[in-house]
């Protein structure tokens, strides 16, 4: 019985519904700001996970969600533990149960994508980092082929699909988004695709700076031309295009041990990832953060330009799937 690596499961303060936080990763993104890439966590069998996150759930909500989001780290590194987990999410009455992947192994392995929507898979957001493969070697490690094979393998099933590129200005900036947004609409004009802002603050490596509004409406601009759901965001949540706003957020550890956590949390968390990855002392990680972090006029204006690009037919929340 196969076992993957927990970090915590994540509750939602908004409405009930659970984060499932799995460690490990087979990319090396360089702007990666994720701690559970390098592994750690408690090993679980998906039986484990999901008695866990059960208990989690009752004693926190008094009931079983509906809605379910499994990430990491990359959470599609082991077949057989992911398929049991949607598998028993379903069975537990999950009625949404997304992935977050950067879609390697799901491009790799024969059926994957399809053997996942019949376990009960309902949403998937996949990473496309760069559509050229030098770029995307030189940024993850990897090839970008067995990406773009599960993006047209998940669009194949008719799952819900939402495409995430992360802009990094002179890396992966208006020339490679337009590309990606090409290749998308050969496959289906219909595909929501988020434009993200490189955050240089918690990136393993600062690889690029962040981009501007200016160069954010560009992109966005380029990519729409070819698809009518395309946004710029702040955030790689689920929500679309961008999600509530939420102070804190309900940490479940493998223990069931609770802790409320914040965003200085959630940062702390970053700061103790990137001193320990780097063996540099914290002080010096905290002096190298005050010269990196988004000011408050950016993140508003960033918001301000989210809101007033909702292409006509988003509906945040909806669940309603269109097709060519």
């Amino acid at each position: 019985m196969s076992k993957r690596g927990i970090q915590y499961f994540t509750l939602s303060e908004i409405e009930p519904r659970i984060w499932f936080m799995l460690t490990g990763c087979d990319f090396r993104c360089k702007g990666c700001f994720r701690p559970a890439r390098d592994g750690g966590g408690t090993l679980l069998s998906s039986e484990e996970t999901l008695r866990r996150a059960e208990q989690a759930c009752l004693k926190y909500y008094g009931k079983i969600p509906t809605k379910a989001m499994i990430t990491g780290g990359e959470p599609a590194l082991d077949r057989e533990y992911l398929l049991a987990l949607v598998k028993g999410l379903k069975e537990k009455g999950f009625e949404e149960i997304v992935l977050m992947s950067n879609g390697y192994e799901i491009g790799r392995e024969e059926n994957y994508a399809s053997d996942l929507v019949e376990a009960g898979l309902t949403e998937a957001h996949i990473d496309i980092k760069a559509f050229s493969g030098d770029i995307h070697k030189w940024y993850t490690g990897k090839s970008n082929k067995p990406v773009l094979n599960a993006v047209r393998m998940l669009n194949d099933t008719g799952i819900e699909l939402l495409i995430q590129t992360v802009y990094m200005p002179g890396i992966v900036d208006v020339e490679e988004i337009e590309r990606i947004a090409i290749f998308l609409a050969s496959l289906n004009r219909n595909i929501k695709y988020r434009i993200n802002p490189f955050a240089p603050a918690f990136a393993f490596e600062e690889v690029s700076r962040r981009p501007s509004i200016e160069e954010m409406e560009h992109a966005y601009e380029l990519a729409s031309k070819h698809l009518p759901n395309a946004i710029i965001s702040r955030s790689c949540y689920r929500e679309y295009p961008t999600p509530p706003p939420q102070e804190t957020w309900i940490t479940v550890y493998p223990d069931l041990s609770f802790k409320r956590r914040s965003m200085k949390d959630q940062e702390d968390d970053r700061i103790s990832w990137l001193s320990r990855s780097k063996s540099k002392p914290r002080e010096e990680i905290l002096h190298e953060l005050t010269f990196k972090r988004d000011d408050s006029e950016y993140r508003q204006k960033l918001e301000q330009v989210t809101r007033s690009f909702y292409p006509p037919s988003s509906n945040p929340g909806s669940n309603k799937k269109t097709r060519d």
